[in-house]
This record gives C-alpha cells, sequence and structure tokens, in this order.
C-alpha cells in the first residue's frame, strides 16, 4: 500500500512523494516503511516506487536501505552485551547516547558514507578527548553489518583519524607522590583522626592497589601470618548507583601481593578499632572473615560498600584543611606505589605483577615515572662509570 502527495518546496516549487509498505525486515521482524520526496510528476514517483518493490523483491536491497543505523546499534549491543561486564555496557551505552546516536541514529545505514563518518569525527575530536573509542564503536557495529550481510562495507574504517590536540605540559611529580609527600598525606590523615581513611590510603599506596579492589577486600582476603592480600574482585558502581562485585579489570589483576609488616601492623589496628567499637554496642561477629575491611558503617552485621566518590570527598576534606598539601588523583596512588617501588629498586616486571598488568609495557608506559631522586642517582652512576 502506498500513498502519494504534492507538496511545495521551500523555494516554491511543486514537488511530489509517496510513502509506501514494502514487507518485513528480514533483520529485525519490523514492517519496512519508507518515504521519497523530490519527485517532479506523480508518474515519475510511481515508477520510482516500482523500481523500489522489484528491487526488494529480487534483491533484498530494501532490508539494507531500510534500516537505520539506530536500530543496527541495538542488534548489535543485544549480542556484544553477553561477553562483556555491567559496567562495560554501561560505558558503551552512555558513548552511544550521549554522542553517536545523536549523529547517526536516524540515518539509513546504506546512506552514511565515509564522508559524512570524517566530518562526524573531526567534530568529535575538536570537542572530545574519547573521540577515537567513539570510532571503535561505531565501526564495530558497521563490522556486525557486514557480518549479518546487511552491507558490504565499513564507512568508518575508511576514515583518517585526527590527531589529538595537544594538552599543557604538565610535571610528571604533578600526577604522583614523593616518599615525604606520602607521608605528610597520611599524616594528614591522622590529625583529622580519620582511621578508616589512613588505613585505605595507606593500602593504596603501599600495596598499589586500584580503588575498587580495595573497596571490594574482606578480612579473609588478607593473610596476617604471610604477609599477604589476595585481590580477586572489585567494586563497580552502576550508573543508577547500585554497588556490584565482578571480576578484576584483566585476567592478571587476579593476584596475591605481599605486603610490608608496618601496613599490616595498620590493618591490624584497624581490624582491632571495628571489633571493639562494635564489641561496645554489644555486635558479636560469627563470621568476621566475611565482612568488609572498609565499609560505610562498622556499626551493621550487612557489608556496606563504600560510595564510590568517597576517596575523592577524603581528599577534599585534606586540601580544605591542609591547603598547602599537594594533591593528587585518587588513581595516582598508583603511579605512587610504581615510582617509590622503582626508586627502591624494584624491577619493572616485579611493579608489573604487583600492579596486575597483563603486560610490563602497560607498567612502563603509564605509571613508571623515574622520580627526581632516581634521575640523580642515575647521573651519579654515569658519572662514576665514565670517570673522565
Amino acid at each position: 500500500m502506498a500513498t502519494f502527495k504534492r507538496y511545495n518546496r521551500k523555494d516554491g516549487t511543486e514537488a511530489w512523494q509517496f510513502q509506501a509498505y514494502l514487507g518485513v525486515n528480514p533483520a529485525t521482524g519490523k514492517p519496512v516503511k519508507t518515504t521519497r520526496r523530490n519527485f517532479k510528476t506523480k508518474k515519475e514517483a510511481q515508477l520510482a516506487l516500482s523500481r523500489l518493490q522489484v528491487d526488494f523483491e529480487k534483491n533484498g536491497l530494501e532490508k539494507r536501505s531500510s534500516m537505520k543505523f539506530k536500530e543496527l546499534y541495538e542488534l548489535w549491543f543485544a549480542q556484544h552485551k553477553k561477553d562483556i561486564k555491567p559496567t562495560t555496557q554501561q560505558r558503551i551505552q552512555i558513548f552511544f547516547n550521549n554522542h553517536i546516536l545523536k549523529a547517526f541514529g536516524d540515518r539509513f545505514i546504506n546512506e552514511i558514507t565515509p564522508l559524512y563518518c570524517q566530518k562526524q569525527l573531526n567534530a568529535w575530536s575538536e570537542k572530545y578527548s574519547t573521540y577515537k573509542a567513539m570510532r571503535t564503536y561505531v565501526s564495530m557495529v558497521f563490522k556486525y553489518a557486514n557480518l549479518i550481510a546487511l552491507m558490504d562495507d565499513n564507512p568508518m574504517e575508511r576514515t583518517i583519524i585526527p590527531k589529538a590536540k595537544k594538552k599543557p605540559v604538565k610535571s610528571d611529580s604533578d600526577s604522583y607522590y614523593t616518599k615525604e609527600e606520602v607521608q605528610a598525606f597520611l599524616r594528614c590523615l591522622l590529625r583529622l583522626k580519620d582511621y578508616r581513611a589512613h588505613t585505605f590510603f595507606r593500602v593504596l599506596a603501599f600495596v598499589g592497589l586500584r580503588k575498587g579492589e580495595a573497596m571490594a577486600l574482606l578480612w579473609e582476603d588478607i593473610d596476617f601470618d604471610n604477609n599477604t592480600i589476595n585481590v580477586s574482585k572489585t567494586l563497580a558502581e552502576l550508573q543508577s548507583g547500585k554497588a556490584i562485585i565482578q571480576d578484576p579489570k584483566t585476567e592478571s589483576s587476579n593476584r596475591t601481593i605481599s605486603v610490608d609488616s608496618n601496613t599490616m601492623r595498620i590493618l591490624k589496628e584497624w581490624r582491632n578499632h571495628i571489633k571493639q567499637n562494635r564489641l561496645k554496642l554489644g555486635i558479636r561477629d560469627t563470621n568476621f572473615g566475611k565482612k568488609l575491611v572498609f565499609s560505610n558503617s562498622i556499626y551493621t552485621n550487612e557489608n556496606q560498600y563504600l560510595y564510590k566518590s568517597y576517596p575523592n570527598n577524603v581528599m577534599k576534606r585534606v586540601s580544605k584543611h591542609y591547603p598547602d598539601m599537594k594533591i593528587i588523583k585518587v588513581h595516582d596512588f598508583r603511579k605512587t606505589n610504581a615510582s617509590l617501588l622503582f626508586e627502591s629498586g624494584a624491577s619493572i616486571k616485579d611493579v608489573s605483577q604487583r600492579l596486575g598488568h597483563s603486560s610490563t609495557k602497560i607498567t612502563t608506559d603509564i605509571y613508571i615515572k623515574v622520580t627526581q631522586a632516581k634521575q640523580e642517582e642515575t647521573v651519579e652512576q654515569f658519572s662514576k662509570f665514565m670517570a673522565f
């Protein structure tokens, strides 16, 4: 069934259009409807519809051109999400809902050209540092279309990736603490009598855990006899605010880390502090090993996970009370741990294993910062070796 209609263009001239139902899209099971415009006469519009119907019945051509990018994305994501974590699903959906679908969603997939993709990619590169990730996701959707024979080409593959804008160069020392700065920061927490935060950040700085790994720790994960911490899970927070426990970031993130005796002593003191305060309230623990090391409240038998912004709020509190204290990002405590391990003489391989990286290249490229003390030591060693 089709309807033909005459209308006026913006320039005042007359033209014809038609709306038609062609059949069912074999990929989605949805009805295929199409609208075509800009025909000079009704006869020309009728002829175009006839050709379209023949193409659809004979070649299945319209199953491609009738699908919009949003429909294709939904098909791809329904398959893709089966193999990824909920937090990764959430991140991908944010990319599509906030950026990608606004540019591609209502466009028919056969009308999306490499030139259009390039235009969008260029625009993203001017606004967002994540434009390369958005290009990758769009390309993945088109690859899926190739796989299920909805497209013969991947227009996003035939684009040139714009160079990232250069950011103001920051000193390496702004992204990690020196040994003296770690000590000063932890002293600030003790002066604030925030023993939970003091223990939490001690673990980040001396053990190198990701904040989610520290938030997911149970007391049974800590072996006080052998001075080790077993990392086998991480805490994540969905967009809804719901906290979930999932596997660590990578397979190599499952690890057992040897811990220095002073950090273990501080963990014991924190454990005793919890037990004593719970005992005063008459709370008895039948299975303390299953309790969180860092919980939102120690005065309940239920494990209440710390909220996502907890570490950042601690940093803000330190900054408020001690404005002269240098403040780094929470994740940079891993850089701090890596840098200080390296400065103390640890090998790249040892540091990589402690941090749970899948390769030493990640450790070298991202985290290892040669501190001023190490640079001076290197120069001195070189001078002694050359000796002239």
